[in-house]
């Protein structure tokens, strides 16, 4: 393979995986996604008219931009099976890692700029988003990337918390002042930035094959557990956390009999899951806080949070072992074990969203509770259940 194609042909072949996979996403949640992102977009401001006045808006935007700088990724496109044959042709690799750099920032620029004219033209009126402030949000990626880049030279965890510390207060600032208008703060913070990054780079350093093969599989595993909600992705790497209290909890909840054997399997799966525990806390965490921010709505909300956690925690049907089809229950009741499963996880959702409701504020309503539930219980029986197909969950694993 000649070395000067092995970028583009690398490129070329991500994008053939991605574009199988979100086609097929495409072809049956396109408008999902249509009716999603304009409920998103209603609530979000919503959410803006309640943020008290005394509160700087360029706060919140500062916010968001710099989360989505921070979760930026630098796309190399190498594999754990390079090392040994691209190691020794390192100081060949020049352009190859200019490229990667280069495709990283333009992808960082294009997702800041989409978000910024999206969003924050609803609420920001005293901002114009024009050339001069492209211009900056081009600097600014550049200046997150570069800072990211260098972070695989960085000895030890210490210097590593420093120094995203560090990038995540200046990323902020920066971008505090540039939504504020005020740029010459912006070009002071940025050029000061870029002396900085310069004299770093500008010794002589070999790359840290295990941190661009680690960053790498991180971007691919992002990609793939986004689209792992949709359609099932062989082969995706998943993290696990044993949580003993939880587990304790539910092996006294859930009786010892043979029907509740998979009710009992699905639930100490759910709570090990890292990917699926830490989504069902998010939507939870979110549904409470608009329901404090907007209690008018929140019975509305609550049936957004309840769909969109029922409808992203049903491939979790996939996720046990193959041995379990040697246990002698039938398909149907597996089938009715995850049913089951999912019926009491919305359930107890919905009953936090309302007691910490209850507790916070005086609006909480019986009512929507009452429509809460069911709700769940049609869409559990209704939905989720056209959408479970246990007798070749296991095989696929």
């Amino acid at each position: 393979m000649d070395i000067k194609t092995i970028w583009g042909l690398r490129v070329q072949e991500f994008y053939q995986k991605m574009f199988r996979y979100y086609s097929i996403i495409g072809a049956n949640v396109f408008y999902f996604f249509l009716i999603m992102s304009s409920i998103f977009i209603y609530f979000f401001h919503l959410f803006l008219e309640w943020v008290p006045p005394q509160l700087p808006v360029e706060v919140i935007g500062s916010l968001f931009v710099t989360y989505l700088l921070m979760c930026t990724k630098v796309r190399t496109f190498v594999k754990r099976a390079d090392i040994p044959f691209l190691l020794p042709l390192e100081w060949r690799l020049k352009n190859y890692f200019i490229k990667s750099i280069l495709y990283s920032f333009v992808i960082n620029v294009v997702i800041l700029v989409s978000f910024l004219t999206v969003f924050l033209t609803l609420f920001l009126q005293a901002t114009t988003i024009n050339f001069l402030f492209l211009i900056f949000i081009v600097g600014v990626a550049a200046c997150n990337i570069f800072m990211k880049w260098i972070e695989q030279w960085l000895d030890n965890r210490v210097q590593l918390m420093l120094h995203r510390l560090n990038r995540l207060l200046l990323l902020y600032v920066m971008c505090y002042f540039l939504l504020g208008n005020d740029w010459m703060y912006v070009l002071v913070l940025m050029s000061a930035n870029f002396v900085y990054l310069i004299y770093f780079t500008s010794k002589k350093r070999k790359l840290n094959w295990q941190w661009l093969i680690d960053e790498e599989e991180r971007a691919l595993v992002r990609n793939y557990k986004f689209i792992n909600f949709f359609i099932d992705v062989p082969n995706l790497k998943r993290s696990f956390r044993r949580r003993r209290l939880l587990t304790m909890i539910l092996k006294r909840c859930i009786p010892s009999r043979q029907s509740h054997t998979f009710v009992y399997l699905y639930s100490q799966l759910f709570v090990r899951h890292n990917d699926y525990f830490y989504l069902y806390l998010r939507l939870t965490a979110i549904g409470i806080v608009v329901n404090y921010a907007m209690p008018a709505n929140g019975g509305v909300f609550n049936l957004l949070v309840l769909f969109m956690t029922g409808s992203q925690v049903t491939p979790l049907q996939h996720e046990l072992n193959q041995s379990v089809t040697l246990y002698p229950i039938s398909e149907f009741q597996r089938k009715d074990s995850f049913l089951t499963f999912v019926l009491i996880m919305l359930y107890t959702q919905l009953a936090i969203v309302f007691f910490a409701t209850s507790m916070l504020t005086s609006t909480a309503n019986v009512f929507n509770l009452f429509i809460g539930g069911l709700f769940v219980h049609v869409f559990v029986y209704f939905f989720v259940a056209k959408r479970v197909n246990v007798s070749g969950s296991a095989s696929k694993r």
